[in-house]
């Protein structure tokens, strides 16, 4: 069947059905979706489910082994100059601290960059706080690098504000899969800015009680096919676990389900394109990017066959969509020409994300790219993304259709492309973009540098 009759069809069917959104309610009703609850499991059934009843080939469950993590007690104290309880709670992957608890100062170290923890001087034996702001200009630093700093100045704590008003914590991971090195807590804006004021003033001593509980466990990816006429796949897929103090609906919900949108709407076209269609909900990617890295060190004797790889983690906005391609020229040659041909305005930005799933796929050479729907909008950060506020109400339906049919339309035209998507590339020329990207410096902070 010719594209452009394809191309009508997909369109028709990704507007006018209810699926998308009756997806997400579902979704959303199971609840937090967080790595070792119920939630995760029963999502996880509901996307195998979803994927039979599509029609996908092949549907299996792929499991692997990580340290799970479930959060305990959090006390928040200020010692010193007055004393009073404040809110916190945990952060992702967070060790306990003694039963006694951790009592030292803090120092307030800004947005985290790598310039504003210089300029702080000696850090080891503090508690270091930090905002979940970024500066305008410059790298953007992750959660994740903004912790390593802390640990590597030898600080003793960590204490993550919000940067936007509201009373709400921003949870978050600290490290891949394994235990941070000192305990991190998240504070809403109005606590922090309380502690600051206090640090303005003079010494001020703060202690933590925290209680968590973490031990080896297993989870699943849930995959499923729309076989294609040659051996090469196009993988696509979004991470089905939330955090535990949400629904999170748009992060990621909305993104599991575009992925089953796009089930549904290829499932009848078993064995018609070039390429086979690899629909992946992914596990654990809360966890640090865990569950992809883990996936793709299982198969990586099979990451020859893999053309492309499509991430639509949170790839539902009222924004302007585009990709994120990774700065691999020859993607993003074919993307402007796909644009051209589709006649539909595709952004483009040569980033390459390092906090999703897209990145193991990435550094094992394999071509790979993002979608995104939303203004990059340095002062919003997350907006409600990892709060208890990143709720259903948050993600309008018709933006999950009109984002399902740009990447209908763009899948299409990759799995049907006659010549390569974009070449693999060799661990050298991987550095070589992480590098000229300026991403040396914050990967290192996260333990996440593997080249020597």
């Amino acid at each position: 069947m010719e594209i452009a009759i394809l191309d009508k069809s997909l369109i028709a069917e990704a507007w006018t059905s209810p699926d998308v959104y009756a997806n997400l309610e579902a979704l959303c009703d199971l609840g937090s979706r967080f790595a070792g609850s119920p939630g995760e499991l029963q999502a996880r059934d509901f996307i195998a489910d979803r994927f039979r009843a599509y029609g996908l080939a092949n549907v299996t469950l792929d499991p692997f082994e990580y340290l799970g993590w479930w959060r305990g007690s959090c006390a928040l104290d200020l010692v010193a100059p007055r004393q009073t309880s404040l809110d916190a709670i945990s952060l992702v992957y967070s060790p306990s601290t003694p039963l006694s608890g951790l009592q030292a100062p803090i120092v307030d170290v800004g947005m985290g960059t790598e310039k504003e923890y210089a300029r702080k001087g000696e850090l080891a034996g503090k508690i270091v706080l930090c905002s979940s702001a970024n500066p305008e200009e410059g790298k953007a630093p992750h959660r994740r690098e903004k912790y390593g700093r802390a640990v590597s100045a030898g600080a003793v704590g960590f204490i993550y504000m919000r940067h936007l008003p509201g009373g709400l914590p921003e949870t978050g991971s600290l490290r891949p899969g394994q235990l941070g090195e000192v305990p991190a807590i998240a504070v809403s804006y109005e606590t922090g800015f309380a502690l600051q004021r206090l640090i303005e003033k003079g010494e001020t001593v703060v202690s933590l009680d925290v209680q968590n509980e973490s031990h080896p466990t297993t989870a699943w990816h849930v995959l499923g096919d729309v076989p294609g006429q040659t051996g090469e796949i196009i993988y696509v897929g979004a991470h089905y676990d939330g955090h535990d103090i949400s629904q999170g609906a748009m992060d990621d919900g909305s993104g599991t389900c575009m992925v089953l949108e796009l089930a549904r709407l290829f499932g009848p076209l078993h064995g018609q394109l070039k390429r086979t269609i690899r629909l992946m909900g992914i596990a654990c990617e809360e966890l640090g990017v865990l569950g992809s890295t883990k996936f793709v060190d299982k198969h990586r004797g099979e990451m020859g066959q893999v053309a492309l790889m499509l991430n639509l983690d949170s790839a539902v906005g009222s924004g302007p969509k585009g990709f994120n391609t990774s700065g691999l020229d020859d993607v993003e040659i074919l993307l402007k020409r796909i644009a051209k041909e589709s006649g539909y305005p595709l952004r483009l930005n040569e980033r390459v994300v390092t906090a999703s799933d897209n990145f193991p796929f990435f550094m094992a050479g394999v071509p790979a790219i993002c979608m995104f729907a939303k203004e990059n909008d340095r002062a919003l950060g997350r907006g409600f993304g990892h709060t208890a506020m990143d709720t259903l109400d948050k993600v309008s339906a018709r933006d999950m259709k009109e984002c399902a049919m740009v990447a209908a339309r763009v899948l299409l035209r990759l799995a049907q492309e006659d010549g390569s998507i974009g070449r693999h590339r060799t661990p050298d020329e991987i550095k070589a973009i992480l590098v000229k990207q300026e991403l040396e410096q914050p990967l290192r902070a996260q333990n996440q540098w593997p080249f020597a």
